[in-house]
């Protein structure tokens, strides 16, 4: 048979499609509206527990490639139907629960993919007791996902979990894990949906079929639980996705004749110097290269990780994560592959540091991982493994570019100077190489080639509907100006559907060698396959957090904070991150239950909200006020007008706690800092950056980070901030006159300078005989009862009480002065933006 590789992969990715086509049928095996006889051969396909066929789930994976056995042979080239080749499709898919005696050589690679995937022994007596009979018809359809974010360090009861609604892929708040709901699954209409895209697949080569498959089961299958007999924490696309990627890598190891203890690499990767590259920008062009800087380096790690994945003949299912400028990949541990990788990171390093010298760094390793690692034997655990790629890591960052450091010693150390003087790019300051050639873009010059190139970037950024990467130039987008990051031959095309309609025959002669990626899909509903377009393309769905720009042009810092004369215009500049994502990798997933596929779904769990679902917020909130710079992985980068910010802070904090179904494990920290519209970015980045590390070193009694730092002082999001907010809006809405409201927010930061405070004590005492003082005589000139009851509570929880914050009780280690001089900062600057 041709193409065995491939067609193992296939029929990996399909092997348990029928969890979704059996849970969409209206009746059992004897009752289905689905099954023909085909399916309803339990003999050829069920294994027998205590006389009883169980996993009849396969049955409906026989009868979904029955069902399209056309699409099928024109993609085998051949009739692929003969039921006496137990190496057909429908063989290899569906007969993966048979015992291991009575399949083929290929037969048993699938079985041990799934097996290794689930982490469990698909022969064993716990795994043989399938509830999927006759009697339990309707209980299993009825089950729902549980969410791998809520699992983390938890143990709750079950009646506690929340569940993720049935339905397909959509950067949705009602895609969020949900505790009640009014109607059971609706898994016929989804499926439905389901094969109505899967009909246009236009391919005829297992590569562009496959790959385009896997991005539709993605849409798909995220929300259906893999299995409804086990926790039911893995969804189906996971659990299909690692059973391809090790399938693949069990048949080359195979294939290759060697016999390794060790079966697979988990190669990781993690880029350096990300965060201050973004923000090295010295000009006063900053806003026209930001953007394009952000998205520069997502393709630059999207096009390390497909060359590894062509260096290594490797597929995208074997991505286990990439975003955020880090990634894993899942291979075969084989000489021919471990040769391949350190040459791969070998040209990755040098082209790196051709391009961009010190600036960036890929730290790029591999630990192998056995069978028994995957299957939690012999007190091995996949836990430990992904401590020990952590530190292999880490240890590559601290010794990066040794060896260049070592051939290019005059390149590191020695200035260099041009005619005497140092010529610099005008939008970062780097210095050019004498040979270096120089470049304009517009009225801004000198720039270096991938500065141009980014500023370029940022402007098609504003108007595109396609990321069209091919393997190689486009001839017939010679005018595209594409971006080849770091010369690896992955050249990236920006450009609206109709560039695709009008080059669909040319299209078709770029067999495989085309992906055609909607940012976030169509419509909010993650759309992305089109109805035109080339044969043998392969269509994708990506995320990027900031793709959606509102108007023809990006605004400017000064219009993303301008206001009418003499309000207060400041820009906030945002920044936020997961707080213990490291701790949550490596200690996060109980080792007993550490498999491939959680790891899997909790980083894409992490992608689909940070790079996906951030737009949603940013749009809700205010987009002609802010834009998001940069989002991925579990970072957040985020400039506009100040209020804008800390609204969209709250928000971000707000959500991330849904999705996450309030787990305590899962925090979220940030820092705000406002500037002038012409403040240096790269400085005001660092400032909050800094402003970050205070809020992540935050403590609230026995509680740590999660924290927003916002006017230099950091809150705890759950027993801080809403209260100093609260309490911002009551003075903010005081029913008194400008002046002595001015005069109240005046004498509070007035009495907080003077009171000398000192680890959140009061040293100067004589403050609480001048606020009862002061604040009493005050009160005894306004006639609104609300703003005496406020006057009355700022002398109560300064002079009084302790533990309360306007009369309300507040768990905080700040004294109240402190927190009630924030909130009238903060009114303050609202008063001066708003009241006019």
């Amino acid at each position: 048979m041709e193409n065995i590789r491939n067609h193992i992969y296939l029929a990996a990715m399909l092997h348990d499609i029928g969890k979704f086509y059996q849970r969409a049928d209206t009746g059992s095996v004897a009752s289905s509206v689905y099954l023909s006889t085909i399916g309803k051969n339990e003999r050829d396909f069920c294994p027998q527990f205590n006389g009883i066929y169980s996993h009849k789930h396969v049955l409906w994976t026989a009868q979904f490639i029955d069902d399209f056995s056309s699409v099928f042979n024109n993609l085998l080239g051949s009739n692929d139907h003969d039921l006496s080749n137990r190496d057909n499709l429908m063989n290899l898919a569906a007969s993966h629960h048979l015992p291991k005696e009575s399949l083929t050589r290929l037969g048993r690679i699938i079985k041990d993919a799934d097996c290794l995937s689930s982490g469990m022994d698909r022969d064993s007596e716990i795994s043989m007791k399938d509830d999927q009979d006759e009697r339990s018809w309707d209980s299993f359809k009825k089950k729902r996902m549980i969410s791998i974010l809520e699992t983390i360090n938890g143990n709750k009861p079950k009646d506690s979990w929340c569940h993720i609604p049935v339905v397909s892929m959509a950067l949705k708040e009602g895609n969020f894990p949900q505790r009640n709901f009014k109607r059971e699954p609706d898994y016929k209409a989804l499926w439905e949906k389901f094969i109505g895209e899967f009909k246009f697949i236009q391919a005829n080569t297992y590569h562009a079929f496959s790959e385009t498959l896997l991005n539709l089961l993605y849409k798909y299958t995220t929300a259906i639980p893999s299995s409804t007999v086990n926790f039911p924490d893995i969804s189906l696309y996971d659990h299909l996705k690692t059973t391809a990627a090790l399938a693949i890598c069990l048949y080359d190891v195979e294939n290759s004749g060697e016999k390794p203890k060790d079966k697979f690499l988990l190669i990781g990767a993690d880029f350096s110097g990300i965060q201050s590259y973004i923000y090295q920008i010295v000009s006063k062009y900053a806003g026209k290269n930001l953007k394009g800087r952000s998205f520069y380096l997502r393709i630059l790690s999207d096009a390390v990780v497909r060359y590894i994945l062509k260096e290594l003949d490797l597929f995208q299912a074997n991505i286990i994560y990439n975003s955020g400028g880090g990634f894993y990949i899942l291979a075969p541990n084989t000489s021919s592959v471990r040769i391949k990788i350190s040459d791969a990171v070998k040209t990755i390093e040098e082209k790196l540091f051709a391009t961009h010298k010190t600036s960036l760094y890929a730290a790029i390793d591999y630990v192998t991982l056995s069978e028994d690692v995957l299957m939690h034997r012999d007190g091995q655990n996949l836990s430990q493994k992904w401590g020990e790629l952590f530190e292999k890591r880490d240890k590559k960052k601290r010794s990066r570019y040794a060896q260049i450091i070592k051939d290019n010693y005059n390149e590191f150390f020695n200035p260099i100077l041009i005619g005497g003087e140092t010529k610099r790019d005008c939008i970062t300051g780097e210095e050019f190489s004498a040979d270096e050639m120089a470049y304009s873009e517009g009225d801004l010059k000198p720039l270096k080639k991938v500065n141009k190139q980014q500023i370029v970037l940022g402007k098609k950024l504003r108007n595109y509907e396609v990321m069209v990467v091919s393997d190689g130039p486009v001839p017939y987008w010679a005018d595209k100006d594409p971006i080849e990051p770091i010369g690896l031959g992955l050249h990236y095309y920006f450009l609206m559907r109709d560039d695709l309609t009008k080059m669909k025959e040319e299209l078709r002669a770029s067999a495989d060698k085309v992906t055609v990626v909607t940012p976030n899909g169509e419509h909010g509903n993650c759309d992305f396959m089109g109805r035109v377009d080339g044969i043998n393309n392969i269509y994708a769905l990506d995320f990027y957090g900031g793709n959606e720009i509102i108007g023809n042009n990006p605004p400017t810092f000064e219009e993303l904070c301008d206001k009418v004369d003499g309000a207060f215009k400041r820009l906030g500049v945002l920044r936020m991150d997961v707080d213990n994502l490291g701790n949550i990798f490596q200690s996060g997933i109980d080792p007993a239950r550490a498999t491939i596929t959680r790891y899997a779904a909790l980083s894409r769990s992490f992608d689909y909200f940070f790079s996906g679902y951030l737009n949603t917020i940013w749009e809700d909130v205010s987009p002609k006020k802010s834009l998001i710079i940069y989002s991925g992985g579990d970072d957040v980068f985020i400039v506009g007008s100040w209020e804008v910010t800390i609204e969209l802070a709250k928000h971000i904090r707000e959500d991330f706690a849904k999705y996450t179904c309030d787990n305590p494990f899962f925090g979220i920290s940030g820092g705000i800092v406002l500037v002038p519209a012409k403040f240096p970015i790269m400085k005001a980045a660092s400032l909050s950056g800094d402003e970050e590390q205070e809020a992540k070193q935050h403590h609230v009694g026995q509680k740590d980070k999660n924290s927003i730092s916002i006017l230099g002082i950091p809150l705890n999001w759950d027993t801080e901030f809403d209260a100093v907010e609260s309490l911002k809006e009551d003075i903010v809405n005081l029913k008194i006159d400008d002046q002595i409201a001015k005069s109240f927010i005046s004498k509070v930061m007035t009495h907080c300078m003077n009171a000398d405070l000192k680890n959140h004590k009061i040293t100067q005492y004589k403050t609480y005989w001048m606020v009862t003082y002061d604040m009493s005589r005050m009160k005894g000139r306004v006639k609104d009862e609300a703003a005496k009851a406020l006057i009355t509570n700022f002398i109560n929880d300064i002079c009084k009480s302790k533990g309360s914050l306007n009369g309300q009780e507040i768990v905080s280690d700040y004294h109240a002065l402190e927190l009630w001089a924030l909130a009238c900062r903060w009114a303050e600057l609202e008063i001066r933006t708003y009241k006019l």
